[in-house]
């Protein structure tokens, strides 16, 4: 029988779709989302005949979620990707046969997937030619030739807002310090996953050496000690020799495991790579230019944090000139949706509406440019409830919480709209999400206080509305404070509060109803939400 060696036959295409799920189905390839999306990629990309043109490009972008702006000249993120991907397979064909005899494999030297079988008949590999492969040699020697030249000779000005600025970080792998086989296997499992859970942050690359142009460096070992694992994690700046983080602690045996690998490496990586983590308030004292994309991320997100007043022109400033510099940039126009949004949330009718609506083209700008990113999928899940499509946006927390959820300031956010939607969930979802975080900002309080609501605690609902307070509150906080001192029986203050909260917007003494608008808040949140009030707008 003759196989297009290009376009392989369907009796191939059964067997490998039936190897891929097997594979992705091994509890190694189950902790790595990273690894089966890479895999499956690499996959789709040699079963449609692209296999041999794939490159590091295209992996990074469009297999391992890298924005647009990623240049494989100085970064081999895809290619340490692909390489540990070759030792996964290794590994699982040591103890594993393939379900439909074939085996998947991803030959040294290039990314297409090599398909080998045991039989003849079910033996095909999608190659070319020695004499294309001699052909294509050629034309690309003469095209880096032809790149070099351009190199030499272009003279140009670089557009600051296209230059990724990101820090990087170099993960060492982790070192078992005593010769036990489950120590070493661990050490093995807890770099992946390390590995794993650093990449799932957008804001930070991994690379697997160390380099001038790498920022940091992160060292861990694993010694055995009574009562179980000793763990020591530093973290380096490489350009000062400076130690930035360290920690030191003892881990226990669990579950047959000398210790818990897993929710290790997702401790770790969400303490280093959070937005309010190490590694970004190392940058804070690096003083990286606002107008950059990192220092603008920087800003953006201690704004996010309290949003004061008088940061925000600079903050919005940086925003809007990246998303215009930089239009491939899907962290750029996930930040310009957040402001339209905010913007948008303090007009009405049409106008809010309208505003809303480009918001959302903003964020459905950012999702299609970087589908893996959370941040682009936080921001469309926000204008999606806003808009009153709530399908869309329980699709896209559900994206969120895929993506990483270990990332306590996007999860902050998804439990916090879940919770106004009334799902039963999302209190859970922003407790664990504030057990990872550094920093929790003081909005999450709303989450925490609207839960209360739903399930009529008053006690709680005061205790979070207390720590939303600021100097200068908003009609919303004194309005929470109101509803919660009225469902406590503290009518007098509760009169006082929502005096306040009329003070700055008359229109709530006419409608206090209205003072919900700018939240999605389910019908049954809303009705005990104006219940709680109207006991303390009635008081007044």
């Amino acid at each position: 029988m003759h196989h297009d060696p290009i376009r392989p036959g369907d009796a191939l295409r059964r067997k490998a779709d039936a190897e891929l799920d097997a594979i992705e189905s091994d509890p190694a390839f189950q902790r790595s989302p990273v690894m089966r999306r890479l895999l499956r990629f690499l996959v789709t990309e040699t079963l449609a005949g692209r296999g041999d043109k794939l490159k590091s490009y295209a992996i990074a972008v469009e297999a391992l979620g890298r924005e647009p702006s990623f240049d494989p000249q100085t970064d081999s993120y895809p290619r340490v990707q692909v390489a540990r991907l070759r030792k996964l397979l290794d590994a699982y064909y040591a103890h594993t046969a393939p379900v439909g005899d074939v085996q998947i494999r991803v030959p040294s030297g290039g990314y297409a997937v090599e398909f080998v079988g045991g039989a003849p008949a079910a033996t095909e590999k999608i190659v070319k030619s020695k004499t294309g492969i001699a052909h294509y040699a050629i034309i690309g020697g003469a095209a880096f030739a032809l790149l070099l030249a351009a190199i030499f000779f272009w003279r140009t000005d670089e557009n600051v807002w296209r230059v990724r600025n990101f820090p990087t970080i170099y993960l060492a792998p982790v070192t078992a310090l005593d010769a036990m086989q489950e120590q070493r296997a661990a050490a093995i499992d807890l770099t992946a996953g390390l590995s794993d859970g650093l990449d799932r942050f957008t804001a930070i690359d991994v690379v697997n050496a160390p380099s001038p142009a790498v920022d940091y460096r992160l060292d861990t070992t694993l010694r055995a000690v009574p009562g179980g694992t000793r763990i020591n994690v530093m973290l380096t700046q490489l350009d000062t020799g400076r130690v930035v983080w360290s920690r030191s602690g003892l881990r226990e045996v669990i579950e047959g495991r000398i210790f818990d690998v897993d929710e290790l490496a997702a401790t770790l990586s969400a303490r280093l790579a959070q937005p309010a983590g190490v590694i970004h308030a190392d940058g804070d004292q690096r003083n990286i230019d606002i107008n950059t994309p990192y220092g603008c991320w920087l800003a953006l997100r201690s704004y996010w944090q309290m949003m004061p007043p008088e940061d925000e022109p600079a903050v919005r400033a940086c925003v809007m000139t990246w998303a215009a510099e930089n239009p491939k940039s899907a962290m750029a126009h996930g930040a310009r949706s957040w402001f339209l949004a905010q913007d948008a949330l303090k007009l009405k009718g049409k106008a809010r509406d309208d505003l809303l609506a480009q918001a959302h083209q903003e964020a459905q700008k950012a999702v299609n440019l970087q589908p893996n990113d959370p941040g682009a999928q936080y921001s469309l899940m926000r204008t999606a409830l806003y808009l009153g499509r709530e399908r869309q946006a329980r699709a896209a927390a559900d994206r969120v919480v895929f993506l990483n959820g270990n990332n306590p300031e996007f999860m902050s956010g998804v439990a916090m709209f879940k919770i106004m939607m009334g799902d039963a969930d999302g209190e859970a979802v922003l407790r664990k999400a504030l057990s990872l975080h550094a920093n929790p900002p003081q909005w999450v309080q709303s989450g925490l206080f609207f839960a209360a609501v739903a399930r009529d605690d008053g006690p709680a609902a005061l205790a979070a509305a207390k720590e939303l307070q600021a100097p200068a509150g908003t009609p919303l906080q004194h309005a929470m404070m109101a509803m919660a001192l009225a469902r406590s029986g503290r009518m007098a203050e509760a009169r006082d509060h929502w005096a306040e909260a009329v003070e700055v917007d008359r229109q709530y003494a006419e409608n206090p109803a209205r003072i919900f608008d700018p939240l999605p808040l389910a019908p049954a949140i809303r009705e005990r939400s104006l219940q709680w009030l109207m006991r303390a707008a009635s008081a007044a």
